[in-house]
């Protein structure tokens, strides 16, 4: 399953090539880099918390995988849901959903279902 951009032209550009230079906006060049476990970063729309969430981008080297944490905004599905398999689509390309570190978290977790409909 690829789980396309919901909000692409409506929060930032939904074409690469009206995106990349949103980004480069919004990510400082030469920032020191900066270690950390994780990090708390906005998802608002970019005219709206992008300079925060570039800031913070732009003191980090990115890692291997991520752990992307969000609030059901639609209502569907599961209320705390996680996709172990496929691709989240984005305007710059696919990112592909690390499986085993799903699966790892999906078997720890209380909480969490398997569900892509939240997403």
């Amino acid at each position: 399953m690829i789980r396309r951009a919901a909000v692409a032209d409506l929060f930032y550009a939904g074409s690469a090539r009206a995106l990349r230079p949103q980004v480069k906006d919004l990510v400082p060049e030469r920032e020191e880099k900066t270690a950390a476990v994780g990090v708390v970063v906005p998802h608002a729309g970019y005219n709206y918390s992008g300079a925060v969430a570039g800031a913070v981008y732009a003191r980090r080297d990115p890692p291997e995988s991520c752990v992307v944490l969000g609030p059901n905004h639609t209502g569907l599905g599961a209320a705390a849901a996680i996709m172990i398999s496929g691709t989240w689509g984005t305007p710059l390309g696919e990112a592909s959903i690390d499986t085993e570190l799903a699966r790892a978290i999906l078997e720890r977790s209380r909480v969490l279902e398997e569900d892509d409909r939240a997403h």
